[in-house]
């Protein structure tokens, strides 16, 4: 018996392949870092705290213990109990990276939970709080990401508030796209004091090579309202011409063929 998650973890790296860029006009960056993200989906009624207590226990003796995993975070739903829906995003420096933590996971859990008997009692409670409902992606980093001090999200204490846009890139090549884009985040997105942290990502490999995610981080449900707003008034200030911001929000809509977008919150004693 094993975790539900160090399974999916097994499937992704058994089909692993040549990744599939996209032509998007996105910049390679040299130092680009790859990203996996897991939605899992709890039980009906499955009780919140139980869960955490559990996951925590997990982190602390295995994934904490893992160095190539640069960076970890697991997101819940902001509406509901919380175990509506849950992402798991793991940060590694590599593609090799990715092949190689499961053998590294794998050795820690017979480390920690020696007997046989422990370790599937431990993981078969882990496992009862998930559906077999699940998806799986892995993206690339780009160097237009605004980073949070790792100073800063080594000492939070409250959740932080995630704002997830899933863009669905059009197959309109527009020539102008990145640049409008690059201009838009120059000119807004860095500037706004109430975002602390924006990740856009590549796709790299899962369900569909269109899509593009933009992940906001922000303090809390009111400070993305508030950040929404400063968004409007740098852009009236950059562009004060009601003409030309309508002609440049049209040529960069056409970028886009459909979006869905999601709420979360992390949990700050499952970060690394």
């Amino acid at each position: 018996m094993k975790s539900k998650l160090s399974s999916i973890i097994s499937v992704i790296i058994l089909f692993l392949f040549s990744s599939i860029m996209n032509a998007q006009h996105q910049k390679e960056d040299l130092e680009s870092k790859y990203v996996t993200v897991i939605t899992l989906h709890g039980v009906e009624g499955a009780d919140f705290d139980e869960w955490l207590k559990v996951e925590k226990e997990y982190f602390d003796k295995v994934t904490s213990k893992i160095e190539i995993i640069v960076n970890h975070d697991v997101l819940v739903r902001y509406f509901g109990n919380g175990l509506t829906e849950i992402k798991v995003i793991n940060v590694f420096e590599s593609w090799n990276d990715i092949e190689y933590v499961n053998n590294i996971r794998e050795s820690l859990i017979k480390q920690v939970w020696p007997d046989e008997g422990e370790r599937a009692a431990f993981f078969e409670n882990q496992n009862s709080f998930y559906t077999n409902y699940h998806s799986d992606e892995i993206y690339v980093t780009t160097n237009l990401s605004k980073l949070m001090p790792v100073s800063e999200k080594a000492s939070l204490k409250n959740p932080m508030v995630y704002y997830i846009d899933t863009n669905i890139l059009s197959d309109n090549d527009n020539g102008n796209a990145y640049k409008i884009y690059e201009e838009y985040l120059n000119a807004v997105v860095y500037k706004n004091s109430y975002i602390k942290a924006y990740y856009p990502l590549r796709h790299h490999w899962g369900a569909d090579s269109r899509e593009f995610l933009e992940i906001y981080v922000v303090n809390s449900l009111t400070n993305l309202e508030k950040a929404f707003e400063m968004d409007k008034q740098l852009f009236q200030t950059y562009m004060p011409d009601k003409v030309k911001r309508k002609e440049f929000l049209k040529t960069y809509s056409k970028t886009v063929s459909g979006h869905k977008d999601g709420l979360y919150r992390n949990v700050p004693v499952l970060t690394k």
